[in-house]
């Protein structure tokens, strides 16, 4: 003999499969009104999945092309823009120098210091002129630190950096804005008057910029030091760490040199910044997360549509149904029973809604990350969060409708024609 809580379980699961089965047959027999309601809970689902699954990958790509390789690099900043430090302190410190590079190059655990000074200009080739290209005057490490290979020719050596060489190697949209039909290395280029010679074009790097962060070109710092220098331009230096497991030794031991260089009073705060790529990865994770919030909201709004085309059928649906409500009355049912098919059928209609909308969404995620370039990435506890949010907003809308059915009274009912 079945105990008695068995049987309660029995008769719950025979409700929730009649509740079910009542709904997929209201599903079918009002096609036109029932696809609506899947249609608003599967536009706001699918805008959620795939903004969510969109930034989810973005913030990826961002943290990859920040990172780089697995070789942390430390960035020297004369302010914290991270901290809201601005334009006016940034006025007020004083310049760094490649002096403060070779010093920091001697510090144990550091691979090389990166220098790069900048500049945008026009470049000319023959009578062909360019857009805007930024002109980077760096040294070896740059291919490290912007983790960029060269696709053609070459990277100008340490004997043309140090003798100041009137060399170039040329991002790939610099190259072919001035180039479009034939080769660039070893053809002579015009940058402000000055003739360099690329030796080199570097290949396609994927970034969130997209084109516009090949077009650029790199020569030696020191030519640029003597041909592009503006008075008040100081370096940005960018030091390469031996390991993960010595970048706090290296960053405390590039602020104690920073502070003896730049004669920091002892007690006074810091006049520059030391930046780590963590830093700048968390720091754009919390503008990603607050966008992400943003775009939750806003696709709960399409959610409460639908929610409320879900309230409006179920409304139809008692009217309707007035009498098959009055006969159930009748034979027995309770007022819980006749309310939990209504909420039943409400959550079953949002539900395929939202089931509908969760393939969409990632569908939509994924050709986004195919055009742009971004890692696809699917966030398993936003999937959940979906499908609860899906028949939630059924069974939030479905009350009102389940309890008017329940509140029936059954002579009122079987009388309703």
């Amino acid at each position: 003999m079945k105990k008695p809580q068995a049987q309660s379980w029995e008769k719950i699961r025979a409700q929730v499969y009649e509740a079910m089965r009542e709904a997929l047959i209201t599903l079918r027999s009002n096609r036109l009104r029932s696809g609506l309601v899947i249609l608003g809970v599967m536009i706001g689902v699918a805008s959620l999945m795939g903004m969510v699954a969109t930034l989810s990958g973005l913030e990826k790509f961002i943290a990859a092309s920040i990172t780089g390789e697995d070789t942390p690099i430390l960035s020297l900043q004369k302010v914290n823009f991270l901290a809201g430090e601005g334009h006016k302190e940034w006025e007020k410190r004083k310049n760094f120098t490649t002096d403060d590079a070779f010093a920091l190059a001697t510090l144990p655990n550091v691979r090389g210091v990166m220098i790069e000074y900048g500049r945008g200009t026009v470049v000319k080739y023959k009578d062909r002129k360019s857009q805007l290209i930024h002109v980077a005057g760096t040294n070896q490490p740059f291919l490290h630190v912007q983790n960029i290979n060269v696709g053609e020719g070459r990277y100008f050596t340490q004997f043309e950096e140090e003798h100041r060489r009137n060399v170039t190697v040329l991002g790939d949209k610099a190259a072919q804005s001035l180039f479009p039909y034939e080769d660039p290395v070893g053809k002579l280029i015009r940058i402000d008057g000055k003739e360099y010679e690329v030796v080199g074009v570097f290949g396609k790097r994927k970034t969130i910029f997209g084109g516009f962060a090949d077009n650029f070109m790199a020569i030696p710092y020191t030519a640029f030091e003597r041909d592009f220098l503006w008075r008040r331009q100081g370096p940005e230096l960018h030091v390469v760490v031996e390991s993960e497991r010595y970048i706090e030794e290296v960053r405390e031991s590039m602020r104690s040199l920073m502070r003896m260089r730049r004669k920091v009073p002892i007690g006074q705060p810091d006049d520059f910044a030391i930046i780590t790529s963590e830093a700048v990865i968390e720091f754009t994770k919390s503008i990603t997360d607050k966008v992400a919030m943003a775009l939750v909201v806003l696709s709960s709004i399409a959610l409460m549509v639908g929610g409320i085309g879900v309230m409006v059928i179920m409304l139809v649906s008692v009217t309707e149904r007035t009498a098959e409500i009055g006969v159930r009355k009748a034979i027995g049912a309770t007022r819980g029973q006749i309310t939990w098919q209504f909420l039943i059928e409400a959550a079953t209609l949002s539900g395929i809604g939202g089931l509908l909308g969760l393939f969409v969404g990632i569908g939509f995620a994924i050709a986004i990350a195919k055009l742009l370039g971004f890692p696809f990435v699917l966030p398993i506890g936003w999937v959940f969060i979906a499908v609860f949010m899906s028949a939630g907003v059924g069974l939030f809308f479905g009350i009102f409708p389940a309890r008017k059915a329940a509140k029936l009274h059954p002579i009122e009912a079987l009388r309703h024609e």
